[in-house]
């Protein structure tokens, strides 16, 4: 799904031709000015809004490194810009807020405050109220929570970028996790994060492999091989489970378990809890693979 956000951002302006065309050409996102804030609009992809936002904000920062991603635009409107987001007159709108028109179904959302003497809306929640009646804009926005969590990454300036076994037939099981991850552990989530080194890529993006516990302990073992850092593997096994992996090095007590061909991700990590200073190698046969993953830290942060 694509998201549609709008950043606050300092460092580049609307004057700055060779910031504005790269923006275009890399991340298709446009930068403006408007009531004295630079303001940068993108869409990007995502399981969820906070990943997507997340992920936009790391490309954007990779496209002009001096560009300063701080905080989402909450994008208030009021009966006038309502009203002219959806070719209706002002009139219709404020029979909308009073209840006296589309009356059916949930209310029109509360104000997020009043701006003089006029009330302001969250347009993501006005335009989320507006589809029920086939009257918004067709974009997915970030909700209010999420809106909050990508502000506390953005201060943090934590990014993420999530990676996937190859294997395939897994893809609900990983989006279940996400969607957790999502619903449930963001904050603490990337309040841990935050204390985490050596898990970020050239990006500065803490690499996130997301995994459903059922599936092959093979192919993640292989992912995490790849990375030339640290990576952050997320999953649910008989829990909600956070455990920071590396493959660099050899293991810190100086043995190796093997793992299982046929084991699972969640088998895996059971031997991880009973062995927490090995390294674990996939058995192929009567040889190992070379550079077997090692466990570094391991952190459960919901039962």
């Amino acid at each position: 799904m694509d998201y549609d956000f709008t950043f606050v951002v300092t460092g580049a302006t609307v004057d700055d031709q060779d910031a504005i065309d790269a923006l275009r050409e890399t991340c298709d996102a446009l930068l403006a000015r408007a009531g004295g804030v630079d303001l940068l609009s993108v869409s990007w992809p995502g399981d969820c809004a906070v990943q997507a936002a997340l992920e936009a904000a790391s490309a954007i920062r990779a496209t002009v490194p001096r560009l300063r991603v701080c905080r989402l635009d909450r994008d208030l409107v009021g009966i006038h810009e309502i009203a002219e987001r959806t070719g209706r007159s002002r009139q219709n709108v404020a029979q909308w807020v009073a209840g006296a028109r589309k009356a059916r179904g949930a209310p029109f959302p509360a104000p997020e405050g009043t701006v003089g003497r006029s009330q302001a809306w969250l347009w993501s929640e006005v335009n989320h109220w507006l589809a029920a009646h086939g009257l918004d804009d067709g974009a997915a926005h970030p909700t209010r929570e999420e809106m909050a969590q990508i502000d506390v990454a953005l201060a943090g300036r934590i990014s993420l970028t999530f990676r996937f076994a190859t294997t395939p037939g897994f893809k609900d099981g990983r989006q279940r996790v996400i969607d957790e991850l999502r619903s449930r552990h963001i904050s603490r989530f990337l309040t841990l994060l935050a204390g985490f080194d050596g898990t970020t890529d050239e990006h500065g993006n803490h690499v996130l492999v997301v995994a459903d516990g059922r599936e092959p302990a093979r192919g993640v073992m292989e992912c995490v091989a790849r990375f030339p850092h640290d990576a952050v593997l997320v999953t649910d096994t008989d829990r909600f489970t956070v455990t920071v992996l590396s493959s660099r090095g050899p293991a810190r007590s100086g043995r190796v378990v093997p793992v299982p061909a046929t084991a699972t991700v969640g088998e895996w990590l059971r031997l991880v809890r009973d062995h927490p200073r090995a390294a674990f190698a996939m058995e192929t046969g009567d040889r190992r693979t070379e550079e077997p993953a090692r466990i570094q830290w391991q952190m459960a942060i919901a039962a």
